[in-house]
Formats: C-alpha cells, structure tokens, sequence
C-alpha cells in the first residue's frame, strides 16, 4: 500500500512541476512603464505595462480616457463566447468593480496572454492581449489600429502622445506656437483685449497663421494644411496692438505706456510689410497729438482700408484729466498709405468719441469708414459711427441699460459686416429684464451669464435709431446651456454665416453651432451642430468654398473647416 502512495506523491510532484513549468514558459514579465502619457494633450495617468519590449496599456482606462472624444468606444464582456467585446463610436460605461490598484515600478509583474477572444464591432481580430490581476492589457499600436487613434512615441522625452480622431474636414497641424490656447470661452469678460490670433488666405493658396506671443510668428501652410514655412518678426515697441492684411501691404501696430505723458514720447506705430512681411516703412503717433498714455487699452484694435487710406480703429487710456482720472476711450487713426503720413485729428475727444470704448470693429462703405463700439458711457450702447474723419453720424445697434459708466454691459459683439443691403452686427446678450442693477462688476439679480445669440441690422441708406432691427437666432437664457461669442463670417454680400460654440453649465465644451443668414440678417434654413469642433479667437475665412479657421488647444494646433452650401 505504501508502495502504491509513494508513486501516487512521485506523479502528483511531477504533474505540479509540468504545470508551473508551462505557465512560466506562457506567462511574460511585466514592468510598469515609466513614459509620461498625454491625450490630446493632456497628461493621463493609468496603468502601463512594458511586456517584450512593447507598451501595453489597461483596456478599460483606455476606454474611459478617450469616451467623449471621436475615439470613443465602449467594452463588455460575453461570458458565453469568453469574448471582450469592444464597440467603436460609443461612451464607456464603467463598470462598478473597478479599482486603482497600485503598481511599483521597482516590482516585476506576471503577464499571462488572454485566452478570450477579442471582437471589435462583431469582427473577431488577431490581436495579442495581456492578462494582470484580471485586467486584459493591449498593444497601443493594435488599439490604436482597431478603434483607431494616432500614436506618437518620443523616446527621448520618455512621451507617449495619443492623439483622438480627427474628425471629417479638420486637420492636425505642425507648428511649435501652440503653447498658448486661443479657444473660445463660456465666460464673458467685460471688455475685450487685442486680437492675437489672425489667419490669411494668401494668393498663392497658401495660409497664414499670425500670432502674438514673445514676437509675432508667421506660420505658413500649403492647401493640405502641410506647414511651409515658419518666420518671426520682432516686437519694435513693447506693446502689441494689431494685425491687417490689405491688398498690397501687411500692417503691424505696436505700441508703448507714456505714464510720464510725454507729449514727444511714440505711443504708435504702425509698420507697413510687404507680403512676404519684409519691413517697408512705418507712421508714428506721439502722446501729444492723441493724449495717450497706454495705448490699445481694453480694446480689441481692427483696422480696415480703402484705396490709399487705412483706418486703425482701436482703444487708449487718455491723459490725466482734472478729477485725476485717465478715461479710456476709443482712438480713431486714419493714414494715407501713399504718404504714411496720419491725415486725421487725434485729440482728446474725436468727432466719433466713445467712452468707455471695450470693441472696436471698421469697415469701409465707398469712401466712408464705418465704425463699431462697444460703450458703456457715452453712449452706453453698441454704436455705430459713419463718417470721413471729420464728421460723423451715430446710431445705437443695440441701448444697453444701466448706470451711465458701469463696466458690466451683459453684452458681447463678435462680428461686424456689411451686406447689401445693411450693416450687420452679431452679439450676444443677457435678458436684461431680470438685471436688477450694473456695476462695474457684476449684473445684480442674475444667477448665471446666460446669452441669447442675436443679431443687430440697420440700412446703409436710412441709418437711424428707428431703422435698427434685431433678430435672435438662438435662445440660451434659461436653459442647460451656454453660448459663446458668435463669430459672423461673410460669404457673399447676399449670404453670411453666423458660427458660435455651446457649453453646458459646468463650462464643459459641448458642440458647434452655425447657421446661414441672408442679407437681412434673417436665417436660411435651420441651425446646423457639429459635434468635436472647438471655435476659437481666430476670425474665419472663406477659401475654396469653406469656412477655415484655426484652433490652438492643449499644445496642438487644428484647421477646422466648414464646406459651404449652395
């Protein structure tokens, strides 16, 4: 009998040692790894193992991180099939088991291949997955093929990219000048800065990026959104004020404080560039002749021209007055481009005086400029002056109520153009009904910024305060959402659009919203969504029968693009 034992304890050893043996020989050695990953972007953090040389990532943290993005894509397990199912284009739902656990990157795991079968939209696939304490593991380059997603490794920073979707008509694009983000907000400041973000279609068909960061950089690209080439044009004084391409020439504003309220000191200059943004000369504007001292001050500086004259229609603060105060108010410089010479008063009040002024926008109807300001005191309106230089008539687009020089207005222009048939202006705002009082920092009596989009029409030809008409395009105050600053882009001189950017109430970036309105400023045909489009700072252009814009966002740069109806 104990024969018969001892050879039952020698097979049961030798069966023990065949099985560890096996499971050594199927299972691999798992190391966390230690490459920084970034979505989009965004710094991650989730759970990464280095197994044989390759990366191989938590399926479900993967799953989790991308729901929300073009890359989507939800998991289930089917226990009758011993299948992970993985569906593309839908949200993750978690599941309530899931934990955090923590692995050191001192300690060496186990990683045993999963022996279940992987179906990605009810495709079975070849793919080699991973089994770490009863998580499945898989490949980044698999993944990223099955779901799909871009990759970029950079072994020498330790960086894992990854990057979602691209959706259809936008475009990833090379550039090392997007640290810093220009996307639209769901906040609205009570008076605007100067526009540094600016895209040109050159007539090459190439497009020009302009942006202000340290200096002003030009990145140029080809029609594939593939950059050409990059350059950077020194800030000649501190201070930039704004950006034009006209049809010969480019222009640079840039300016400089005059605390001292030097009358000799330069506040202004504007150089002029040929295309290829070589310096060709410049005009000056002394503290003297326009009583600055801290030019472009809450602002945001546009210029327009005519011929051989150019309007820069921008903001200052003043000098000292006799109740001590240095008022801001808008500063209106017209240049005759054939001298570079300034043909038009500076003064302290201007035949087209604004104040406060928080906006500018310029146009040119014939030989007239046509001007936008956002005031919040004389007048306290949205007004639009059209005149010479010399003389001027006014008209109120849109009475803001409340206290004469309360900065808080509840009121944002986002576009200025001209039809026609008519001035249009498009903005949003508040229901001023539930205001109870303006401040110069808050609308008392609102619980939330909410905005209706809306816009603000008036004849070229009979441009008086009864001829005003205003249209809403979009109903937000009251609801779970809200919109951004709309963006007005003109088509034809018949057909314009008007594009704005939806939040809801935790300031979470939802969808895009357009829609076509004709020269009256009425819509064509309904609002239109696009979902995975991000609005930006960037005043769009038509090229080629599209809408372009460019979005800087998390370090990355997109062209977005909108093909046009009709």
């Amino acid at each position: 009998m104990k024969r018969y034992l001892g050879i039952i304890l020698v097979i049961l050893m030798v069966a023990s040692i065949f099985n560890t043996t096996a499971y050594a020989q199927n299972s691999s050695q798992a190391k966390v790894t230690k490459d920084s990953i970034f979505l989009d972007g965004e710094s991650v953090r989730f759970n990464g193992f280095n197994i044989s040389g390759s990366n191989y990532f938590k399926l479900r943290d993967l799953a989790e991180e991308l729901s929300g993005t073009t890359s989507q894509f939800d998991v289930s397990w089917n226990g009758q099939e011993n299948a992970i199912e993985i569906i593309t284009g839908k949200p993750y739902t978690p599941i309530e088991s899931e934990d955090s656990k923590y692995y050191s990157s001192y300690q060496t795991y186990s990683a045993k291949p999963t022996d279940s079968r992987i179906i990605v939209n009810g495709q079975v696939q070849s793919v080699t997955a991973f089994n770490i304490d009863n998580n499945n593991y898989f490949q980044l380059r698999d993944l990223g093929r099955l779901v799909p997603f871009d990759i970029n490794f950079n072994n020498n920073a330790n960086e894992i990219k990854i990057y979602s979707k691209v959706p259809e008509n936008v475009y990833r694009a090379e550039t090392k000048n997007a640290e810093k983000s220009n996307a639209v907000s769901s906040t609205f400041p009570r008076w605007s800065s100067t526009v540094e973000s600016y895209l040109v279609s050159n007539q090459d068909h190439t497009l020009s990026v302009i942006e202000v960061n340290e200096d002003v950089t030009i990145d140029t690209y080809d029609a594939d959104y593939k950059l050409l080439d990059k350059k950077t044009i020194d800030f000649e004084l501190p201070m930039f004020g704004g950006f034009y391409s006209g049809e010969k020439y480019n222009y640079i504003a840039f300016g400089q404080e005059n605390r001292e309220e030097n009358n000799d000191k330069e506040v202004i200059r504007i150089v002029r560039y040929d295309k290829q943004f070589n310096r060709m000369d410049s005009v000056s504007v002394k503290g003297g002749a326009s009583f600055t001292i801290n030019p472009f001050q809450a602002g945001s500086g546009r210029m327009a021209e005519s011929g051989d004259t150019l309007v820069f229609h921008t903001a200052r603060s003043r000098y000292t007055t006799a109740d001590g105060l240095n008022h801001q108010s808008q500063l209106t410089i017209i240049v005759n481009t054939l001298s570079m010479t300034i043909i038009n008063d500076l003064g302290r009040f201007q035949k087209n005086h604004v104040s406060h002024s928080f906006d500018q926008y310029v146009l040119f109807d014939g030989n007239y400029h046509v001007l936008v300001d956002h005031g919040d005191a004389y007048p306290r309106s949205i007004v639009l002056s059209k005149g010479n230089g010399s003389s001027y008539s006014k008209t109120d687009l849109f009475r803001i109520p409340g206290k004469t020089g309360a900065n808080s207005t509840g009121v944002s222009v986002g576009g200025f153009e001209m039809s026609t048939t008519n001035y249009i202006a498009v903005m949003n705002t508040v229901d001023h009904s539930r205001v109870k009082e303006y401040t110069s920092y808050e609308m008392v009596g609102l619980d939330r910024d909410q905005r209706d989009i809306i816009v603000s029409v008036l004849p070229r030809i009979n441009s008086d305060n009864a001829s005003v008409k205003q249209i809403t395009l979009a109903t937000y105050v009251g609801s779970d959402q809200i919109a951004s600053i709309p963006k007005l882009v003109k088509i034809t001189d018949d057909k314009l659009m008007v594009t704005w950017q939806e939040f809801d109430l935790e300031h979470n970036r939802g969808s895009l919203k357009y829609v076509y309105i004709n020269q009256d400023g009425n819509s064509i045909g309904d609002i239109k969504t696009v979902e995975h489009f991000m609005l930006s700072d960037c005043q769009p252009v038509i090229v080629d029968k599209k809408a372009v814009w460019y979005t800087n966002n998390n370090g990355m740069r997109m062209f977005y693009t909108i093909p046009l109806e009709g």
